[in-house]
C-alpha cells in the first residue's frame, strides 16, 4: 500500500505540470539573430572548358555505339576513344549495291527495247515514205488515159500516205518522250542508290574515334543524366565524351524549385567534396537557368541549375567529383525572425498568436525576407514577445 501511494502521488504530480510544460514547449520567444538564408544545392565538379568528342557529323544518319572507353581514362593524341557497329550499315550498303545492280541492268535492258522500237518505227517511215513517193512518181491525172475516178483514187493514196507518214512521225516523238522519261526515272534510281552507298561508305570509314589530343577522358551526360552506353543510338554531332581541362574547374549545381527563393548570379557559395566532407571551399554563382527542368527520366520534381566558378583551384578538384553547396542567398545581418510554422494566414493577412496576462491574441504582422525555417517580423511584434507555435484557434 505504500509504494502503491507514492506512485499515485507522482502521477497526480505529473498531471498538475504537464499542461504547462506543454504550453511552454509550444511557445517561442521572440528575438533578434542573426539572418542569413542558405539555399541548399548539389551536383558536381565540371571543367570550365573542354574539348568535345562527338559523333562524326559527316555521317548523315543515326550510328550505333559499339564501344567507349572508359571514363576518367588517360589518353594519348590519335588513340581511340569510341567505336562504332557497321554490321547494319555494311549490310545497307550490300543491298543498295544489289538494288544499283538491279537498276543497271534494267536500264541497259530498257536502252535495247528502246533502240529496238525506234528502228521498228524507222522501218516503218522509210517504207511509207517509198510508198508515198513511188504514188506521186506514178500518179496519172491524163482523163484521156484513166477514167476520173481513178485519178481521185490515187489523189486518196497519196493523201492517205502523207496522213501515215504524219502519224509514224507523231508516234515517233510520242515515243521518244516516254522513252526519256522512263530513261530519266531508272537515272534517278541509280543516282538515289549511289548517294545512299557513298553515304555508306563515309559512314563506316569513320566508325572510330580518335583523340584529337591527350587528356582526361569523360563521358557526357544528357538531359536525363544518362550517360552513353554500349548499343545507344547515337545523332551526328551528338556529344559522347570530352576531353576537360582540369587546370580551370567549375560546379554544376541542381536547386529545387521549391527552395530556389532569391537566387541570382554574383552570390557567394559554400560547397564540400561528399568524399572529404571535412574540407569546405568557397565559389560564386556565375550562371543561372531561366527556368527549372527535370534531370531525372520519370521524377516530375524539376530543378534550376546553376554554374559557379571556384575560389581556390587545386589538383584534389577532379571532374565528375559530387558535391553539396549551401548558397548565401543573403548576407547575414540582425533581424527579428520566428518560425516559419508559427506564422498564419487568413483573408485579412498573416498574424501570429501572441501571448497575453489573459490567454492569447490574435496579432497582424508583416513579413520580410525569408529561408527554409524563419521569416522576418518588420511589424507587430517586439523582442521579448511571446507567441504560440500552433494556432489556438485550431488551425495549423
Amino acid at each position: 500500500m505504500k509504494y502503491l501511494a507514492i506512485v499515485i502521488s507522482v502521477l497526480l504530480l505529473t498531471a498538475c505540470s504537464e499542461p504547462a510544460e506543454v504550453d511552454a514547449q509550444l511557445t517561442y520567444a521572440v528575438k533578434t539573430a542573426p539572418f542569413k538564408n542558405y539555399v541548399e544545392a548539389k551536383g558536381e565538379l565540371i571543367a570550365a572548358t573542354e574539348t568535345v568528342i562527338s559523333t562524326p557529323a559527316s555521317s548523315r544518319g543515326p550510328q550505333t555505339l559499339a564501344w567507349l572507353m572508359p571514363e576518367y581514362s588517360q589518353v594519348k593524341k590519335g588513340e581511340v576513344v569510341a567505336r562504332f557497329d557497321g554490321r547494319v550499315m555494311s549490310k545497307q550498303k550490300r543491298e543498295s549495291e544489289f538494288s544499283n545492280d538491279k537498276v543497271s541492268q534494267d536500264l541497259s535492258g530498257k536502252n535495247t527495247e528502246i533502240d529496238t522500237r525506234r528502228k521498228h518505227l524507222g522501218y516503218d517511215i522509210d517504207i511509207v515514205e517509198e510508198e508515198k513517193q513511188f504514188a506521186e512518181t506514178f500518179s496519172i491525172d491524163d482523163v484521156r488515159i484513166i477514167s476520173k475516178l481513178d485519178i481521185l483514187e490515187q489523189a486518196q493514196k497519196v493523201d492517205y500516205l502523207n496522213a501515215k507518214t504524219d502519224y509514224f512521225n507523231w508516234q515517233s516523238e510520242q515515243f521518244n518522250s516516254s522513252a526519256q522519261g522512263e530513261l530519266d526515272l531508272l537515272n534517278m534510281q541509280s543516282q538515289q542508290h549511289q548517294s545512299k552507298i557513298d553515304m555508306l561508305n563515309g559512314n563506316l570509314s569513320s566508325l572510330e574515334v580518335v583523340a584529337p589530343h591527350d587528356g582526361l577522358l569523360t563521358h557526357s551526360v544528357n538531359w536525363r543524366g544518362e550517360k552513353p552506353r554500349a548499343g545507344q543510338t547515337l545523332w551526328p554531332g551528338q556529344k559522347i565524351a570530352g576531353l576537360p581541362d582540369i587546370s580551370v574547374m567549375q560546379i554544376k549545381l541542381f536547386v529545387k524549385e521549391r527552395e530556389a527563393i532569391n537566387l541570382q548570379q554574383g552570390q557567394t557559395l559554400e560547397f564540400s567534396l561528399i568524399s572529404d566532407p571535412s574540407k569546405t571551399f568557397t565559389g560564386k554563382v556565375t550562371k543561372l537557368a531561366p527556368f527549372p527542368k527535370s534531370i531525372k527520366r520519370q521524377d516530375p520534381q524539376k530543378y534550376y541549375e546553376l554554374i559557379a566558378s571556384i575560389d581556390e583551384q587545386g589538383a584534389h578538384l577532379r571532374p565528375g567529383l559530387k558535391v553539396t553547396a549551401n548558397i548565401i542567398a543573403n548576407q547575414a545581418a540582425e533581424k527579428l525572425v520566428v518560425p516559419k510554422f508559427s506564422v498564419f494566414a487568413d483573408e485579412d493577412g498573416a498574424y501570429v498568436q501572441l501571448k497575453t496576462a489573459s490567454g492569447y491574441s490574435k496579432t497582424p504582422v508583416s513579413l520580410g525576407q525569408s529561408n527554409l525555417s524563419h521569416v522576418e517580423i518588420t511589424q507587430g511584434l517586439s523582442e521579448g514577445d511571446v507567441i504560440a507555435l500552433v494556432d489556438k484557434e485550431g488551425k495549423l
